[in-house]
């Protein structure tokens, strides 16, 4: 594969101040993919697997060899990876429209739809016009509140469970703590059952997705274990709530200030066109 790197051949980034000085790879020498340092791995067949378990661990440890640009073979696939500040710049804000984004996003539209997150393109383009005015700085205060509130009863319960020594998971105690904003920020609702019942999807959902991600080998047989119907359920079970509240809310005269009131009120400003329910769907979870 001999292409160039950067979309202009004479655009060159700044060596990365984060690269190794044992074995610095100066980023302006590598214009040709087939040039990049490429990570093989103990598996060769499957290298890619080592990075997308823990790209913050990798990129840190056996990535730092590598210098600032680099690929992973991943099945059918190259992984391109970058610390380099000019690269990341020229791929996420210079020349973003020659970049789609990557695989992974496929596996998260099976939970999140076709929302910001995941869309890309012109189609993305219309929907961040279409949202951007419900965002504004006076309209985030109210929510910002909120979720101060949250927080701030969290860490009044976090003191109480924490009096005498105890062990906490941090990752379970900030997944709960998300769950909390969400749906105080999102659906004005603070209900104990919703709350316990989001959280547990959360975490599965997150965890097939990932599996799905790094482990795609093992895709077929989550439609044959039952994996992915499970997950399909509980994504059926949010859909039943957000519609629900949907209507709830469109029958409502003094609507409360949070996102889905938000997304409920933004018009297109060319056609006046409301969301879709499907639209706000996406946009919500």
């Amino acid at each position: 594969m001999h292409r160039n790197v950067f979309k202009n051949p004479t655009e060159k980034p700044s060596k990365n101040l984060l690269a190794p000085v044992s074995r610095p790879v100066p980023v302006k020498t590598l214009t040709m993919v087939s040039e990049l340092p490429v990570f093989k791995g103990k598996n060769p067949l499957i290298p890619g697997t080592e990075f997308l378990m823990d790209p913050f661990r990798f990129t840190t440890g056996k990535g730092m060899s590598l210098g600032s640009f680099y690929r992973i073979p991943f099945f059918f696939r190259k992984i391109f990876v970058t610390t380099d500040l000019e690269a990341i710049a020229h791929v996420l804000q210079r020349n973003q429209k020659n970049y789609r984004k990557s695989f992974a996003y496929r596996n998260l539209r099976l939970a999140l739809g076709n929302g910001l997150v995941t869309n890309e393109g012109e189609s993305w383009f219309q929907q961040r016009r279409l949202i951007q005015p419900g965002f504004h700085k006076a309209k985030l205060e109210g929510l910002f509140v909120a979720m101060g509130e949250v927080a701030e009863r969290y860490f009044a319960d976090l003191r109480q469970r924490t009096e005498k020594p105890a062990v906490l998971d941090l990752s379970v105690e900030m997944m709960k703590v998300t769950a909390d904003i969400v749906l105080k920020t999102l659906f004005s609702t603070d209900n104990k059952a919703d709350i316990a019942e989001m959280y547990r999807i959360m975490v599965d959902a997150q965890d097939y997705l990932v599996d799905r991600t790094t482990k795609p080998y093992f895709v077929p047989f989550y439609y044959v274990n039952g994996r992915h119907r499970h997950f399909r359920k509980d994504m059926d079970w949010f859909d039943r709530q957000l519609y629900a509240l949907v209507d709830e809310r469109r029958a409502m005269t003094n609507r409360p200030n949070d996102l889905l009131t938000m997304l409920l009120e933004a018009r297109d400003a060319d056609t006046g066109e409301a969301m879709s329910d499907q639209q706000l769907r996406d946009e919500a979870i």
